[in-house]
């Protein structure tokens, strides 16, 4: 099957492209990943830009006190894998397929090819994964603010004493280093023995 053109042009490169630009993007792979498949497993290496072109996947993680989570869902035309498809770095979660979905890819080695080859192409696709970023961030901002404003409520019902209780040990601990005298150091060398006086003893004169 084909890469979509048209549809890369619609909802990732947002521009029409040039016969040459469409050739360029041959490099695009593509792969069909059955529903409950694995589309990326954490830990393995980056590198990779993954296009949700059709279908559902969920983003995965095992928390310390939650166990499994869902990060997130991936939705047709989101682009995923950004950040380790820059740095190269491996995998930190995994991204589970949750229905039928096919997935367009890019490799950082066919990214660099259009750098060279269709660097106004390459630029485009950058500003598709500034623009991902960007509302990852402000859905974070979203989802974070109340858990703020909460956290900062309970923190303002706080007794006094809990509030300036970091303060007052820091105090202490500084009193006690200043204020403790240290231990006296004693002399374990050998002792020095009493010294005599080495002047003859006098004899009384005889009369």
């Amino acid at each position: 099957m084909a890469i979509d053109i048209a549809w890369l042009e619609k909802n990732i490169i947002n521009r029409p492209l040039s016969e040459n630009e469409k050739r360029a993007l041959s490099c695009i792979n593509e792969a069909n990943i059955a529903a409950g498949a694995k589309i990326i497993t954490e830990g393995q290496p980056g590198g990779t830009l993954e296009i949700m072109y059709s279908g559902r996947a969920k983003v995965e993680d095992n928390n310390r006190y939650e166990g499994r989570i869902t990060l997130a869902e991936i939705e047709p035309g989101t682009l995923f894998g950004e950040l380790t498809f820059l740095n190269r770095k491996r995998r930190t979660a995994d991204v589970t397929a949750m229905e039928p979905c096919v997935i367009y890819s890019l490799t950082q080695d066919a990214f660099t090819g259009l750098m060279q080859s269709q660097h106004e192409l390459a630029y485009a696709i950058l500003a598709a994964i500034m623009e991902r970023q960007t509302n990852v961030i402000m859905s974070q901002r979203v989802t974070l603010a109340p858990l703020l404003r909460t956290l900062k409520e309970k923190a303002h019902k706080l007794p006094l004493f809990i509030k300036i209780a970091p303060v007052i040990f820091i105090i202490i601990y500084i009193l006690a280093f200043f204020l403790i005298p240290s231990k006296p150091s004693y002399n374990t060398g050998s002792k020095t023995p009493a010294t005599h006086s080495s002047a003859p003893a006098t004899t009384p004169k005889g009369h």
